[in-house]
C-alpha cells in the first residue's frame, strides 16, 4: 500500500468510526502526525495539515456525508487577547503552539465560526496558508475558569 493510500485509509476510517459513534458530537480529532507519522515534525504540519483536509474532503465527497470538514491548527497562547498577529506564512508557523493540526467533522451550522457568542471571530486571508477557496478564520477564546486567552486557526471545506 502506498503512503498516499494509506493517508487515505486512516483518515477515511476515522471519519467512518466518528459518524457512526457520536464523535462529531463529542469533537473528536485527528491529528495529522497520526495519518502519516513524517508530519510528525513541526515543518511539515501545515503542508501536511492541509493534504490531509483535501483527503478528507475528497472522502466525505464520495460517502456525500453531510458534514463540514475542518483542520485546527493550535496557536500560543497568552494572557491578553492577540487576534491575529501574522500576515505571512513564516510568521503563522512562529505563532503555532506544541500541538500538531487536527482534522474535523462539524455538523452543518454547528461550525466553530458559527458559535460566535463564546468566542471571538475573525475572517483570515487564506492566501497566508495558500488554500484559496476555502474559508478560513481565526478564533480566539477564554475559558470560564482560566486567566488565558487560546486561539485557532480553522481551515473548512
Amino acid at each position: 500500500m502506498s503512503a498516499a493510500e494509506k493517508r487515505e485509509e486512516v483518515i477515511k476510517q476515522w471519519m467512518l468510526t466518528i459518524v457512526s459513534d457520536s464523535g462529531v458530537r463529542r469533537f473528536d480529532d485527528l491529528h495529522v502526525d497520526q495519518v502519516d507519522p513524517d508530519w510528525k515534525h513541526r515543518n511539515q504540519w501545515i503542508v501536511g495539515g492541509l493534504e490531509a483536509l483535501r483527503i478528507a474532503i475528497d472522502i466525505r465527497n464520495r460517502n456525500q456525508l453531510p458534514f463540514a470538514v475542518g483542520l485546527g491548527f493550535s496557536l500560543q497562547s497568552g494572557d491578553h487577547p492577540r487576534g491575529i498577529d501574522f500576515h505571512t506564512k513564516e510568521e503563522f508557523c512562529e505563532r503555532l503552539d506544541w500541538s500538531p493540526p487536527s482534522l474535523y467533522l462539524f455538523h452543518q451550522g454547528e461550525e466553530p465560526h458559527t458559535q460566535g457568542e463564546s468566542a471571538e471571530v475573525r475572517g483570515l486571508n487564506s492566501s497566508i496558508l495558500g488554500v484559496g477557496d476555502l474559508r478560513c478564520y481565526c478564533l480566539e477564546f477564554r475559558q470560564p475558569d482560566s486567566d488565558e486567552y487560546f486561539r485557532s486557526v480553522f481551515v473548512e471545506g
